[in-house]
């Protein structure tokens, strides 16, 4: 993940890959902070593929002997990455806000 801190505003907020390098409140530069993904992030990302593959077939109409374990199997897997996906963000901002000390 990357995060944005602001010298000027103290603020410290997530930003996304194609954003540039301003501020959200007062539009000069910011700092970019990156965070690797942990194994939460890819925990998500495995789950995630494991729904999308499950909703895939889903709406295939295409049968593999669970009966309803399958849409068990669809819908937990994607709140579970929902889950996994609050914990990786979370992690991401303390460990950023860790940083912040060594940005400054």
């Amino acid at each position: 993940m990357k995060f944005c801190y602001c010298p000027d505003c103290k603020e410290l907020r997530p930003t996304s890959w194609y954003r540039r390098k301003t501020c959200l409140l007062c539009g000069r530069d910011c700092r970019i902070i990156s965070i690797p993904i942990s194994i939460y992030g890819y925990a998500m990302y495995a789950l995630s593929a494991v729904g999308a593959a499950f909703l895939a077939l889903e709406l295939l109409e295409e049968d593999l002997g669970l009966g309803t374990w399958r849409l068990f199997i669809l819908f937990g897997s994607l709140i579970a990455a929902m889950v996994l996906a609050a914990v990786e963000t979370e992690k991401a901002s303390s460990l950023a806000a860790q940083r912040v000390g060594k940005v400054r």
